[in-house]
């Protein structure tokens, strides 16, 4: 098992740094385009929040999908930065939405912003999140530029191109789902798995293994990497939630306690409301009210989790899915390699440390 993880996470690696030189050319591209020193500055802006860090596992997924069906090509790569330019769009606008100031343990984008462009400026912080929202969606359109340049037929480039429309929209509908939740008294597990298919699964793993299938031209097994890129993407989300809780501002790259303070209705929370008496239910309920969480509170919330069963039973739910969505993929014919790095992708998804 570990020199089967050691191979796969080293095919991870190659495909990222073709990814990665592939960014390093399309943004060197639009720099030379701009005229105005203000907007070059900014294109530089977006290319180094885009390269500073990031597994490029939504770009690795598009390969992977087209891969999967037809040969690897230069075309492929230069289309797969469509969607790690897009993760930029959305991670820009998720933290003014947030007022986050960590992102993979750097600033966030109108932090950075901010302190290069308006130090001692009145208003400061409202014209950097203004800047920040234009700077994603310039980043949105870059989205759809690489995609559109990435050589494949126009018929093929069409289909393709609805695609990420779409896995856009999902995108959005869940966010909004999300920025709702903490409000909504009523909001159950039902609903909060209906956002992660939304917000997470449809656009870290359904999309993308979707968006490469079309444009390797074999649309055949669509509905079975759909199933499959949606449980596995339930289950990165709850993995992800888990590891924001439980792990430190290291391993998550912003502070553990920001989706406590952001109030957010995780599925660890719910559970553990669920499972635990008033008394506990009232301090789960005023740690997600608080806006900043004490340490001491921190540590027995986290206690509470685990005392009431809730994240056993997160782990658990997450490995259900994960195990489906291995029957869905089962029923896929297609090249090995790509096919047994899916299957080991979605042990990976769970398996990941704090």
């Amino acid at each position: 098992m570990g020199d089967l993880s050691d191979h796969m996470k080293q095919y991870m690696q190659e495909l990222k740094g073709q990814i990665e030189a592939e960014l390093e050319r399309f943004f060197e591209d639009k720099i030379r385009e701009k005229s105005d020193p203000f907007i070059r500055e900014m294109v530089k802006d977006i290319r180094d929040f885009t390269l500073g860090g990031g597994k490029r596992l939504r770009p690795i997924l598009v390969i992977v999908g087209h891969d999967l069906f037809a040969e690897h090509s230069d075309m492929i790569v230069k289309a797969s930065i469509s969607m790690e330019i897009s993760q930029t769009y959305f991670l820009i606008q998720d933290d003014v939405m947030d007022q986050s100031t960590l992102r993979r343990g750097s600033s966030t984008f109108h932090v950075r912003i901010r302190k290069r462009y308006l130090q001692g400026v009145p208003d400061g912080s409202r014209i950097a999140e203004n800047i920040s929202i234009v700077a994603g969606d310039i980043a949105e359109s870059y989205s759809h530029e690489a995609l559109l340049a990435s050589g494949f037929s126009d018929s093929t480039l069409i289909l393709a191109n609805e695609e990420l429309s779409r896995i856009f929209e999902t995108t959005g509908e869940g966010q909004l789902l999300d920025v709702i939740s903490p409000t909504l008294e009523s909001f159950s597990q039902p609903d909060l798995l209906r956002l992660h298919l939304w917000k997470t699964a449809n656009y870290t793993v359904s999309g993308p293994l979707k968006l490469g299938a079309i444009l390797s031209g074999n649309q055949r097994y669509i509905q079975e990497l759909s199933y499959y890129g949606s449980l596995v993407g339930i289950a990165f989300q709850i993995r992800d939630d888990i590891i924001g809780l439980f792990g430190d501002e290291k391993t998550v790259g912003k502070s553990p306690k920001s989706d406590v303070n952001e109030g957010k209705k995780t599925l660890l929370m719910m559970k553990a409301m669920e499972e635990s008496d008033e008394h506990q239910r009232e301090f789960i309920r005023s740690c997600l009210e608080s806006g900043n969480v004490s340490d001491e509170d921190f540590v027995k919330l986290r206690r509470i989790v685990e005392s009431s069963g809730s994240l056993d039973y997160s782990l658990n739910l997450a490995g259900m899915f994960v195990r489906r969505a291995k029957d869905y993929l089962s029923a896929v014919k297609g090249n090995k390699m790509e096919k047994d790095f899916l299957l080991w992708f979605a042990d990976y998804v769970v398996e990941r440390k704090f």
